[in-house]
């Protein structure tokens, strides 16, 4: 019988992506402790590099500027880590009572549906018995910051990610060099291309997100402000910071400043805030994100939803909001890469399927 004369799929197109991608995993999994400060750093570094070199247009020197950049990022945080710090002490002092009324909501909900589901002949359900448990708090603590250490330990990790994104500031070129010379010298317009291309997409999307997550987070203070809204200054913040996590962020931004409303101020209070956060968030995800990350990021909506799961369990809360820009380097790296592209390929937008 004669063979086929079409060619066939050789395993090793198969398997050596396969393998890459558990490779990786592994290793992004277990130096999480390593990686996840050095990747906010380069981050925060790349982000900064466009303000130092805007002062360096202006004839200032570039560990001047660089200074410069971090005193004022420095002072920024202080004032903001302060300020937030004492909102959260005071929620925290009054949390019992919330927690108090949080479980007489629900209590009387129970009730209700348990005599909704006594008149169903057969059923026997018994709801009541839930209890809430603010002691879980540190568990999800440390799922968020998982890599930065305990909750306790937040502002060593802050210290560390200063000094870091300070040296790679300083070095930024010099950095940006040996890694042009540790992918090689054998395909150097091939190598700056693909550095480009990544540049181009990661500066485009980061730039956009911190945009989109400031703004967001001033009109919702605002918002919140004008609502009355007890602790306004927590909640605007926590829903501009979720909305980077894609999908879910936005729902779990919005429920605490909803409950917290419809407690301090009824069911008036709780509909009018589900009202404006529902508005703000369906035109900043249908209306304004699509079009200002249209030529950024070139991943479908599964690929993000996948690679947010990933990155959530490799590194918790906060590779959830590094998914997207770190797959999409990801991806521009595996469409250079012959062996790896079947990667880019399951990974890209439509438009280019």
């Amino acid at each position: 019988m004669a063979k086929s004369s079409g060619a066939a799929i050789s395993l090793s197109s198969i398997a050596l992506p396969i393998l890459a991608v558990f490779a990786a995993c592994l290793i992004f999994y277990y130096a999480a402790p390593i990686l996840i400060p050095m990747t906010l750093a380069a981050a925060t570094a790349y982000i900064l590099m466009p303000v130092v070199e805007y002062l360096k247009r202006h004839k200032i020197p570039h560990l001047l500027a660089v200074i410069i950049v971090m005193s004022v990022l420095l002072a920024i945080g202080i004032l903001f880590l302060i300020f937030t710090v004492s909102q959260i002490a005071r929620f925290a002092q009054e949390l019992p009572d919330y927690q108090i009324s949080i479980q007489d909501a629900i209590d009387a909900a129970q009730v209700w549906l348990n005599s909704q589901l006594s008149t169903i002949p057969g059923l026997s359900i018994d709801l009541s018995g839930f209890k809430l448990n603010t002691s879980n708090i540190a568990n999800i603590g440390k799922i968020l910051f998982k890599g930065l250490g305990s909750i306790s330990s937040i502002g060593l990790s802050g210290f560390l990610l200063f000094f870091l994104t300070f040296f790679m500031l300083s070095d930024y070129d010099a950095y940006v060099g040996k890694i042009n010379r540790l992918l090689g010298q054998t395909n150097e317009e091939k190598q700056s291309m693909i550095l480009a291309q990544i540049s181009k997409q990661l500066r485009g999307f980061i730039s956009v997100k911190v945009m989109i997550t400031i703004g967001l987070s001033i009109i919702m203070t605002i918002g919140f402000l004008i609502l009355g809204i007890p602790y306004a200054y927590i909640w605007g913040p926590l829903a501009g910071i979720m909305n980077l996590v894609p999908y879910i962020g936005p729902v779990i931004g919005a429920i605490p400043p909803i409950i917290v409303g419809g407690l301090s101020g009824g069911l008036s209070l709780l509909i009018w805030t589900t009202a404006f956060v529902f508005v703000i968030q369906m035109l900043e995800s249908n209306i304004i994100t699509p079009r200002l990350t249209a030529n950024t990021v070139d991943l479908n909506p599964l690929a993000v939803l996948v690679s947010s799961i990933i990155w959530g369990y490799l590194w918790g809360g906060i590779g959830v909001v590094l998914a997207v820009p770190i797959t999409a380097a990801i991806k521009v790296l595996c469409d250079n890469v012959e062996s790896l592209q079947p990667i880019g390929i399951l990974l890209g937008g439509q438009e280019k399927q």
